[in-house]
């Protein structure tokens, strides 16, 4: 009798953890050409290509072994495309940081350069004052 119980069981817990990870691995898939979208949203192209192109091919792939029955496979790869298109989407808006501090830093030396520039002349109306008044 216990072998029978085990022997039902056992494919009715196999069966719907297959189905779990079929669902999540279609959940991923989802999350993971969203994020692919948003990272070229962000100009991921341009700065992390390396990481966008791994991640569309992760996904061709997840969804490649997805069709063909492979859920854990495609689970995987989705993931992994998920994880490569958040790693394009952070270098992205890192490099845009990057480009805003670096303007940033150039309107600062400028404007320096122009306080420097009025210190000097109002030294110099100081001295031809001072000048006038002797």
């Amino acid at each position: 009798m216990k072998r029978l119980i085990l022997f039902l069981f056992i494919p009715i817990i196999f069966g719907c953890g297959n189905k779990q990870i079929e669902i999540l691995a279609e959940e991923t898939m989802v999350n993971a050409r969203t994020s692919i979208t948003i990272a070229e949203k962000h100009g991921a192209r341009d700065v992390a290509v390396n990481e966008i192109s791994a991640a569309e091919e992760m996904l061709t792939n997840a969804e490649t072994a997805h069709s063909t029955g492979d859920v854990e496979r495609a689970y995987r790869l989705a993931l992994r495309s998920y994880l490569h298109a958040r790693i394009a989407t952070e270098k992205s808006i890192a490099s845009q940081h990057e480009e805003n501090v670096t303007e940033a830093q150039a309107l600062l030396d400028y404007g320096q350069k122009l306080t420097e520039e009025v210190l000097e002349k109002l030294d110099t109306l100081k001295a031809e004052l001072s000048n006038m008044k002797k």
